[in-house]
């Protein structure tokens, strides 16, 4: 009979992404109490463009747990960045309502913190790739 295969642990999330991904859970909490329900008074449809918002929520607060692997780190943070520009693309209008425009500066610095999570995960993974 063969051994079992054993295969290494994925890499986990560092300090920097977990307090990245924690920083953007809070500004979608932020968002949602401060910018979302008030627009959503006016018109409930924008309830609708926060839906995947949520899901991408739950996994940003996985995420700053530090369980999960970088792969999903990844995959999460290249969804919120497609998220965060879909948003931007779809709040960007000069006319809207101060609370819009402020959803519009929220969605900016989420990609902010998208695109340096990102960057922090390819400056890990060449570093590991690197040989010593």
């Amino acid at each position: 009979m063969l051994p079992p295969l054993l295969l290494p642990a994925p890499p986990k999330p560092s300090r920097l992404g977990r307090a990245l991904a924690a920083a953007q859970a809070a500004k979608e909490t932020l968002s949602f109490l401060l910018l979302v329900l008030p627009l959503a008074l006016e018109s409930p449809l924008v309830l609708v463009s926060a839906l995947p918002g949520l899901g991408l929520y739950l996994l940003h607060l996985y995420l700053a747990s530090g369980r999960a692997s970088r792969v999903l780190a990844v995959a999460t943070w290249v969804l919120t960045l497609a998220d965060e520009l879909w948003a931007v693309l779809l709040y960007h209008d000069l006319g809207a309502p101060l609370a819009a425009r402020r959803l519009h500066l929220s969605h900016c610095l989420g990609i902010g913190l998208s695109l340096l999570a990102l960057a922090e995960l390819a400056a890990r993974w060449a570093r590991r790739r690197r040989p010593a």
